[in-house]
């Protein structure tokens, strides 16, 4: 898994620690590793261990780290009597950086260093984004984040891709006519999102973000029949003699001896014999009718991780009245039903899911970088 977490620390892990040096990577630092011109005193009230969880940028944060700092592992204090010897082996921000390509990340179940455990205090920590995260199936979403948790930040300038859904099956010939195939699949979540409660969590999106979900299957088409009518002759028909056939040009005799889809009336061609009582005809012809069963088309596959170029085009029929096969949903949309039914396929992947509870959307939010139903809008 190409997924790193550092830390900005330890500090003042030996030697003198100054009053400027606490200022300065304290207060004055910022989480993108700049520094503020900062040449105001800093006070010991400032240095205490802040443990508000409102807070948005403590100056020094509360995490498991930091409670257990010092000479003599007794941490940063957070109010009373202040020792600076405290600070050492101190920490600032989380950042966890995912790069290249992955499958399936849980973000909130990495075990490097103490990260699950400050997941809900306050130290800042920033989740970046910057590969290509998929899923190996529709059942798992791509990206996981499920915690309680504080000033986390996801910055995405990656892609997140849901998987596809599959296309149904076709009904086949020779089942009841007009019975429908089997329905596409739903496509894959791309990243679910179920923040249990916190404060100050928000996800960025930046403008080369693709958060998409997978495309719903289209359903297999609909079976049918095709109907055909031929012109076709048969000989041999035998004498018929009775009332009423007397010069009908052996139209009787015909149809006694045609077969049993004949349409219309048949004809004498030829050997009419036409004497007396005798209606025979030696070659006959008529219009028959055939009926036979055609199966519909295939369901395609909805556009996801696992089929990003194929065409989405739902698979022609057998013909008659059989319909062809849904065309798969593009990114985070339905696919199409038999026929081509506009979005009664498999329902398209939701780009984000979940509750989101305590995080909020901001950045580049279009149809370019998020696709699929999601909890913000």
């Amino acid at each position: 898994m190409s997924v790193s977490v550092t830390r900005q620390g330890s500090f003042f892990n030996s030697g003198p620690i100054s009053w400027s040096a606490l200022r300065q990577q304290f207060r004055a630092a910022n989480i993108d590793g700049s520094f503020d011109t900062d040449n105001n005193a800093i006070s010991v009230s400032e240095l205490y261990r802040n443990t508000n969880n409102q807070i948005t940028d403590p100056l020094v944060p509360d995490c498991q780290e930091n409670t257990v700092s010092g000479p003599s592992n007794n941490g940063v204090p957070t109010s009373g009597s202040f020792a600076i010897s405290r600070v050492r082996n101190t920490f600032k921000y989380y950042f966890v950086t995912q790069s290249n390509f992955d499958q399936n990340v849980d973000f909130d179940a990495l075990t490097n260093f103490q990260y699950q455990t400050n997941l809900n205090r306050n130290i800042r920590k920033i989740i970046r984004v910057n590969g290509l995260i998929t899923s190996q199936n529709t059942i798992s979403a791509s990206a996981q984040f499920y915690a309680t948790a504080s000033n986390v930040r996801i910055e995405i300038a990656g892609q997140i891709w849901g998987h596809y859904g599959a296309g149904g099956s076709a009904s086949p010939a020779g089942t009841k006519p007009e019975q429908d195939g089997t329905q596409g699949g739903a496509g894959g979540a791309a990243f679910n999102l179920d923040g249990l409660g916190g404060n100050n969590n928000v996800i960025f999106l930046g403008s080369t973000a693709n958060v998409y979900g997978g495309g719903g299957g289209g359903r297999g088409g609909k079976n049918g029949t095709l109907t055909t009518q031929n012109s076709t002759s048969w000989g041999g028909a035998s004498t018929f003699e009775g009332t009423g056939c007397k010069n009908d040009g052996g139209k009787l005799s015909c149809e006694r001896a045609a077969p049993d889809n004949l349409v219309g009336e048949a004809g004498c061609q030829g050997g009419y014999g036409g004497v007396g009582t005798d209606c025979s005809c030696g070659s006959c012809v008529g219009t028959i009718q055939t009926v036979t069963n055609k199966g519909g088309g295939q369901g395609t596959n909805g556009r996801g991780a696992g089929n990003l170029t194929a065409s989405l085009a739902g698979g022609a029929s057998e013909g008659g009245t059989a319909e062809n096969g849904g065309n798969g949903g593009d990114w985070g949309t339905a696919g199409n039903g038999s026929g081509n039914e506009l979005g009664t396929g498999g329902a398209g992947g939701a780009s984000f899911t979940g509750t989101a509870s305590g995080f909020t959307i901001s950045g580049t939010l279009n149809n370019s970088t998020i696709r699929g139903s999601n909890p913000f809008f």
